[in-house]
């Protein structure tokens, strides 16, 4: 994607139109892939802002294609409670930047070089944040992440109209599918029992069935949440309110 110009305008008159063509979730998230490899970025992240009281980030992703090992181990190292992303976006909605190359980061020296290394591990040492809100006010973001250079002034204002609008319409099928979602017991067991960290496993052994039972069960979660891994399944039961820290004893 180039410089957004009077000659290329169409490019957000389209995807204006296709993403509120969008039936699910899944097929938005699908959508947000295709922008970020457009932008030639290789990972976006959509996020509902962290309690202040939050230790792990991952409840507050909604979706993401970042590494299920780059998220397990920025939870294992705390990362969360000084990242300077996620006080930029509280204090402000103007868009927040980061390259890890140029700039370095703002943390305690005992996180920076672990943060600045497990990022650049994963080939994402430049990235930007947009502020978000949805239709109640509460505040989030989306993120897209890689090693191509920052975006400039024209690129950065079309990102920041593309994000609003895709996390608008992220509400508003996520609250359709919160609607019409039915879960089973088992289906819910499984949720809470994945929540709090338990392998498919430890599920099996702890609900008395088969581990490939739990497979099915997690399928089925899977496909009736529009998730496209474990990490996301949860984040979305999250959204939805069929779990709760309080009910999964993560505090």
């Amino acid at each position: 994607m180039t410089d957004i110009t009077v000659e290329n305008a169409g490019y957000l008159s389209g995807l204006y139109s296709s993403v509120n063509g969008v039936q699910n979730p899944s097929e938005l998230y699908a959508k947000l892939r295709r922008i970020a490899e457009d932008l030639r970025f290789g990972r976006y992240v959509v996020l509902f802002l962290p309690q202040v009281t939050d230790e792990n980030i991952r409840p507050s992703i909604v979706a993401s294609n970042w590494s299920s090992a780059l998220l397990a181990a920025y939870d294992r190292l705390k990362l969360l409670e000084n990242s300077p992303i996620i006080a930029g976006l509280r204090q402000s909605d103007d868009p927040v930047e980061y390259d890890l190359e140029t700039q370095g980061i703002d943390r305690p020296e005992g996180e920076q070089s672990a943060a600045i290394n497990l990022f650049l591990e994963h080939e994402m040492p430049r990235g930007v944040y947009f502020g978000c809100h949805d239709k109640t006010g509460r505040r989030g973001a989306i993120g897209f992440a890689g090693d191509r250079p920052l975006p400039s002034p024209a690129e950065m204002a079309t990102l920041h109209l593309i994000s609003q609008h895709i996390f608008s319409r992220l509400y508003a099928l996520m609250g359709d599918l919160g609607e019409k979602l039915v879960l089973s017991t088992r289906e819910i067991e499984c949720l809470v029992w994945s929540a709090r960290g338990k392998t498919s496993s430890e599920c099996a052994t702890i609900l008395g069935v088969a581990e490939s039972t739990v497979a099915g069960y997690i399928a089925s979660l899977n496909r009736k949440l529009h998730a496209q891994n474990k990490t996301q399944m949860i984040a979305i039961a999250y959204e939805l309110g069929l779990i709760s820290n309080a009910n999964v004893g993560l505090r």
